[in-house]
């Protein structure tokens, strides 16, 4: 009985569950994890199957995505892009760059209780109703909507403590996409800072990425084709401080459809990483979304001219 009750509601718990996580692989942990606690929960104190589900696999994926429990060892965690420029990245590497995402996450949304930032990331990350928000936290749903505007009026008002030449480093990302973009070869160079890389996006975060880009002119004309690529089919490109790097997301409404991060050193650009693994983009996406506050709007916008 029990089993047939999961498996008529196993579908759209993968659709919640991949919809968090921007994985098929990650979402059939979860779902398979709330399978085994659903069998182990005894029948009479489970009011709605549904509901009882729905909140494990959303409390699960907030877990994996480490943004239900705070583990800072650093007021600021950059995205560590110097871990892709080892000249053997293995998948237990690819692993160490979405945790350092996540402890990014951790980051910014540190200053929230854990009911605001279920609340505020299942409804502006993830675009819940608030009826399905309040069964997860097991509220009404006026008092998640006080809960979200809580929750949107700390990260709006939250100390910023952003160095002297961010705003510097901010004009530096600007001016090395937009000459990427718009072909502008000599002033890319006059941007880039001696022994400078770029690490491609590899197909498949299970296979060896493929090997870093040195030569200023492929660097040049990769660049180029995956800023001309993640235009295509977006509406805007929106760039943010994550850390001490820069996370510019290529994005159609709320979706990202790709993303460049760089990292700035001395005013010239170190470091470049392309990336369009759906998993990392929604990591990418929720750090965006928690960076405005959830009005869509990012500190810094970027555009091409």
């Amino acid at each position: 009985m029990k089993a047939e009750m999961f498996n008529e509601i196993r579908p759209e718990l993968m659709n919640l569950a991949r919809r968090m996580l921007g994985s098929s692989v990650e979402a059939e942990d979860m779902v398979q994890e709330a399978c085994l606690r659903w069998e182990r929960a005894p029948t009479t104190e489970v009011r709605s199957p549904k509901a009882f589900l729905t909140t494990i696999v959303t409390r699960l994926c907030l877990n994996h995505l480490d943004l239900a429990r705070v583990r800072l060892e650093h007021e600021d965690a950059p995205l560590l892009l110097e871990n892709s420029f080892s000249q053997a990245r293995s998948p237990a590497e690819h692993a160490e760059f979405t945790d350092a995402l996540s402890e990014a996450l951790r980051t910014v949304l540190g200053n929230l209780s854990p009911t605001e930032r279920v609340v505020f990331l299942l409804r502006e990350a993830f675009e819940f109703d608030y009826a399905d928000i309040a069964l997860v936290v097991d509220r009404s749903e006026e008092n998640c909507r006080q809960i979200l505007r809580r929750a949107r009026e700390r990260l709006a008002t939250r100390e910023t403590s952003a160095e002297p030449e961010r705003e510097q480093n901010q004009r530096v990302v600007s001016e090395f996409l937009n000459a990427a973009e718009t072909g502008q070869f000599e002033q890319l160079l006059n941007l880039l800072s001696d022994g400078a890389a770029l690490a491609p996006a590899p197909p498949d975060l299970t296979k060896p990425a493929p090997p870093l880009v040195y030569d200023r002119e492929a660097l040049f004309q990769i660049l180029g084709k995956s800023l001309a690529q993640m235009r295509q089919g977006s509406d805007r490109f929106d760039f943010f401080p994550v850390g001490q790097d820069y996370a510019c997301v290529a994005r159609s409404g709320r979706i990202a459809k790709g993303a460049i991060l760089l990292r700035v050193l001395g005013q010239k650009v170190g470091a470049v990483r392309v990336v369009i693994c759906p998993a990392l983009l929604n990591r990418l996406k929720i750090l965006m979304t928690a960076n405005t506050g959830g009005d869509g709007q990012s500190e810094t916008d970027y555009h091409s001219n």
